[in-house]
């Protein structure tokens, strides 16, 4: 059980006002709505999955979101197609809900190709978390029939969705249940906020954006956080609303809380229902003053101090600095260590069933700039399966990248409780980002085609202690934007590799102050760091030299940006200007260009304070521009794009890359390491050595046997 006194004494005295946040009008009806929940898009299945088998079944979990009233059954609509070899009376798809059939369907040449099949899902079935499950029977013969042919197949595709008709409920407002409302974990799609700011922000106001929103964004854990148009008011915003200010800044903060004053260093804060709609709710982190404003901040960010935190409103008077929540991802990036196992990931054990058995994943999420060593690696694998296996046919089987490794039998017929296997893994497949595979084949002993034989008594079994061995050393040539797919790398590393300071505009306006707080969400998401070192800061506090251990990320806008002005009067970028362009490599001037339409660019390059640290620079030439930069570099699907030291986003989001600028390396290689690799690289300067040598020792061998027959003369 939690100290709850020494929480108290580490927040200090917090003052919980239980009085109504708001009173004024009738509440205005809540909003009403409809969601479709895809298998693509909120059940992280991108491609169709296949049934495959005489009996086959599939599951997915699915949430009833806290805050809505469902005002009509949901609709499940599957889209499949199956093999056209299956009989039509034998051969049927069928859909339950927490163990309860709802509706099946025969599997018959009409709905072969195109087929759908629409089932409501009772509400009086339907719990928080609901389980919706897949199950097909599939024949092609009245005879004796292989369960492995490939005519046994249906396909269930990815646009398969849910759809459910709500009305949100009135917001509960009470800061014992942060993060909700603001995030819903039984919610779909991205927490999307909106922050109401007159813009101007003082420099502890962007730090405290910068604080809460690196907490929210571990707190929304797999949910991407997405920021709407700023507005100047809360009733002027259409999702839940964040207030950050000292009380000078956010005047609304007082009247939306119902509290009259704040003392110059007291700080509050409160989560109450939006005036204009009741259903959305508004998070207020304010202060009498900066310092008050501080605490505020500090308080809903730490760990183990926001807990304390209950009511509607709660005063803050005083708060030590502590690290945010701990990371929420899972699986984990493997540790430093070279040597690290299946659990250190985050990950738990693993046991499946049956012929068509899932595959273990294990996500390999190296550093960016992790290069393996000339010997590769080692999965140690630990295992365990059934008992009455066919040992003729029953193979575990192990991949890297998708090519197989090493295919093991399971050939004890008594099974195995505790197994161990060791396979190398070639240092080419290692790569920053890449999956192993372990996957079992599983055939039961004693099988006849001719009867029924059940397969879910057969089981293979990975477990959490199967550990890999990847020594690596860390080189990178920069600037790339290419390792940015690699969870933003380098500007989401550890402390120990730099922290990462956000330069906003001199005098922000709420368009660069909602792009800072999504790039302090995204980094608050990837970054693992117990102690992460990341701070925003407006470009006239932003000083390189005093931030010559850090990375930086520099916003520009239409207004003035000291900080990025510096960086191209020093000639460090190698793309500057607007609609008059100059493109230069750091050595020349390589294009000197008036363009018709100036687009918005990202760039990253060297820091001049620090040949081991980077700069990007997202430049939005358009009012609305920044937050598509933000969410190009930060959406790890569309970072992909990325590539080279300069990209130009073009009318229609289309990316067009260059590389100009002149690379240097990051890290070194060991000096047998880089012999070795310089070696297998020109494997026939070796082999052209070796010859020559033999051609040489047998030259000396005889010309020293000539001056022996010589002297004996």
């Amino acid at each position: 059980m939690r100290d709850f006194s020494l929480r108290f004494a580490i927040l200090g005295l917090v003052g919980v006002l239980s009085a109504p946040a708001f009173a004024g009008d009738e509440a205005t009806p809540a909003a009403e709505g409809t969601y479709s929940a895809t298998l693509a898009e909120d059940f992280f299945q991108e491609e169709d999955f296949s049934l495959d088998g005489i009996h086959a079944t599939r599951a997915i979990t699915f949430t009833r979101p806290k805050n809505w009233l469902l005002t009509a059954d949901p609709v499940v609509r599957v889209a499949f197609e199956h093999s056209a070899a299956l009989l039509p009376a034998r051969s049927h798809l069928t859909i339950s809900v927490n163990d309860r059939a709802v509706g099946t369907v025969a599997l018959t040449a009409e709905n072969a190709s195109d087929g759908e099949v629409v089932v409501r899902l009772p509400r009086s079935l339907l719990q928080d978390y609901n389980v919706l499950k897949f199950d097909v029977v599939q024949h092609y013969t009245d005879d004796c029939e292989d369960p492995f042919d490939a005519a046994l197949w249906t396909r269930v595709r990815s646009v398969t969705a849910i759809d459910f008709k709500y009305r949100r409920l009135p917001v509960q407002a009470e800061l014992l249940n942060w993060p909700y409302p603001l995030v819903d974990k039984l919610g779909y799609g991205a927490t999307e906020v909106t922050l109401v700011t007159p813009g101007g922000p003082s420099k502890d106001t962007v730090d405290a954006l910068g604080l809460v929103g690196f907490a929210l964004g571990r707190l929304a854990d797999y949910r991407d956080v997405e920021t709407a148009a700023p507005v100047a008011t809360a009733a002027e915003a259409t999702t839940p609303a964040l207030l950050i200010g000292t009380v000078a800044e956010v005047p609304e903060a007082l009247t939306l809380a119902g509290v009259e004053s704040l003392a110059e260093d007291e700080g509050l804060v409160a989560l109450v229902p939006n005036p204009a709609d009741p259903t959305l709710a508004v998070l207020i982190v304010t202060g009498g003053g900066p310092e008050g404003l501080r605490k505020a901040a500090q308080a809903l960010s730490g760990q183990d101090r926001y807990q304390v935190l209950s009511g509607s409103v709660s005063r803050v008077s005083s708060v030590a600095p502590a690290n945010p929540p701990p990371t929420r991802q899972n699986p984990l990036p493997a540790p430093p260590a070279a040597r690290f196992a299946m659990k250190d990931l985050g990950m738990s054990g693993q046991t499946v069933h049956g012929y068509y058995s899932a595959m273990t994943r294990i996500p390999l999420q190296l550093e960016g700039d992790a290069l393996a060593q000339p010997g590769g690696g080692t999965v140690r694998v630990d295992y365990g399966y059934s008992a009455q296996l066919d040992s003729r046919l029953s193979t575990m089987e192990v991949r890297l990248g998708g090519l197989t490794l090493r295919s093991v039998p399971l050939d004890k017929v008594a099974g195995e409780a505790q197994a161990s296997v060791s396979v190398p893994l070639p240092a080419d497949l290692v790569q920053p980002a890449s999956n192993l595979d372990i996957v079992f084949h599983l055939f039961p002993r004693d099988y006849d085609q001719c009867e029924r034989v059940a397969d879910k008594q057969i089981w293979g079994t990975v477990y959490p202690t199967t550990s890999l061995d990847v020594p690596r050393d860390h080189v990178a040539e920069m600037p790339d934007l290419g390792l940015l797919r690699y969870g933003n790398w380098p500007f989401t590393a550890a402390p120990g590799g730099g922290g990462t300071v956000v330069v906003l505009p001199d005098n922000p306006d709420g368009r660069a102050e909602s792009a800072g707080f999504a790039l302090a969400t995204r980094f608050g998401k990837l970054s693992v760091a117990p102690a992460p070192d990341l701070a925003l800061l407006r470009a006239v506090d932003a000083n390189l030299t005093d931030g010559a251990d850090k990375h930086f990320v520099v916003l520009v806008d239409g207004s003035s940006n000291s900080f990025y002005e510096g960086l191209a009067r020093d000639q460090v970028l190698s793309l500057t200007g607007g609609p008059e362009r100059l493109l230069a490599n750091g050595k020349e001037l390589l294009l000197r260009a008036s363009v018709g339409t100036a687009y918005g660019t990202i760039e990253e390059a060297i820091s001049p304070a620090n040949r081991a640290r980077a700069v990007l620079v997202l430049r939005a030439l358009r009012e609305d521009g920044l937050a598509q930069l933000v969410e190009q570099v930060t959406d790890l699907g569309k970072v992909k794009t990325l590539e080279g030291n300069v990209a130009i986003l073009g009318p229609d989001l289309d990316v067009s890359t260059l590389d100009v600028a002149s690379r240097q390396r990051w890290g070194s290689l060991p000096v047998g390491t880089a012999a070795t690799r310089e070696i297998q690289r020109n494997w026939w300067v070796l082999g052209a050595m070796v010859i020559g040598g033999v051609f040489l020792l047998t030259g000396i061998v005889r010309m020293f046997a000539q001056v022996r027959r010589t002297d004996r003369d």
